[in-house]
C-alpha cells in the first residue's frame, strides 16, 4: 500500500496498477487457456475485508481530492470483489470458477510498513501467514460445483460483501461503467 500518490511509468496510480490493473489484464489474458482447462479451472483473487466500508467508485485512479492511500486500498479491494462477481456473471457456464477472498488480518511485513500502528495495537491478535493462506488454499483444493462462483469466501465459508448501513451496494450499471473503464485503462 503506498500512502503518497505515485505514478508508474505507464501513467498508472501505483496502488490501482497493482491492485486491479495486473489482476484485470492477467486474468483476462488467461481466460482462454481457463476455459480449456475447464471444469475445474478457477481465479481466486485475495482481496481484503478492509474493502467492506468502501463503496464501488469510478474515480479508480483517485483523481478527485486529497490522496489517500489506505482508502485506494479499500477502493481497489472493492474493485476486486465486483470484478469476480462480474467475471462470474460473464463466463457462467464456461467451467472456470471465480471467487475472492479476505484472507484475515495477517502478520506481514507489508502490515508493518505499511500500517505501522494497526500492526502494533493488534500484533498478538493477527494472524500468522500459514493461517492467512489457508481459505486461499482451500479454495484451490474445492470441486467449483462446492464453491460459489462469484462469492467471497473468509475462514472457508462464503461470506457478505456488504455491511449494514455501510452502503456499499452498487447497480450493475455503475459495475459496468467500473469495468469499462478498467477495459479502457488496461487496453484490451
Amino acid at each position: 500500500m503506498e500512502h503518497k500518490r505515485v505514478i508508474t511509468a505507464e501513467g498508472l496510480e501505483l496502488n490501482f496498477a497493482v491492485n486491479v490493473a495486473a489482476v484485470y489484464t492477467m486474468t483476462e489474458l488467461l481466460l482462454p487457456q481457463l476455459k480449456k482447462g475447464a471444469p475445474g479451472a478457477r481465479v481466486i483473487t485475495v482481496a481484503s475485508g478492509g474493502m467492506l466500508t468502501s463503496p464501488l467508485m469510478n474515480d479508480l485512479q483517485y483523481e478527485k481530492g486529497k490522496f489517500n492511500g489506505h482508502a485506494q486500498y479499500a477502493r481497489n479491494k472493492r474493485i476486486q470483489v465486483a470484478l469476480t462477481e462480474k467475471w462470474a456473471e460473464d463466463h457462467k457456464g464456461s467451467g472456470v470458477g471465480f471467487y475472492s477472498m479476505h484472507p484475515g488480518w495477517v502478520d506481514t511485513p507489508a502490515v508493518s510498513t505499511s500500517m505501522p500502528q494497526f500492526q502494533k495495537t493488534l500484533q498478538n491478535q493477527l494472524r500468522t501467514a500459514d493461517q492467512g493462506a489457508d481459505t486461499v488454499i482451500w479454495l484451490t483444493t474445492q470441486p467449483n460445483e462446492l464453491l460459489k462462483s462469484g462469492a467471497f469466501y473468509f475462514d472457508r465459508m462464503e461470506v457478505t460483501k456488504h455491511l449494514p448501513l455501510c452502503w456499499t451496494t452498487y447497480s450493475s450499471q455503475l459495475l459496468n461503467s467500473v469495468v469499462d473503464s478498467i477495459k479502457s485503462i488496461c487496453k484490451i
